[in-house]
């Protein structure tokens, strides 16, 4: 008795007057359902190190003892090397 798993929609045909209005006006189709369920690529411009140096952090040294940007880079280096210590 149920039929809820035979729903269909059928696109009507569009009337001859929408048709000359659309192509007077140079109307161009928008997306559908189906285009917008497409993948789209993956880019791989952002892949990879994040640490880019535009995208750094500004190091600023208020006073003796703070990290400086040197520094920063070589403990980086050294945590990446596996050594801690």
């Amino acid at each position: 008795m149920s039929k809820k798993g035979n729903v269909s929609w059928v696109k009507p045909a569009e009337p001859s007057f929408l048709k000359k209005f659309k192509n007077d006006v140079g109307f161009k189709e928008g997306p559908t359902v189906e285009t917008k369920k497409e993948q789209m690529p993956q880019c791989d411009d952002d892949s990879g190190d994040s640490d880019r140096e535009d995208e750094m952090p500004q190091v600023v040294v208020l006073k003796k003892g703070d990290l400086s940007a040197e520094e920063v880079m070589k403990m980086k280096k050294r945590f990446k090397g596996g050594k801690h210590r």
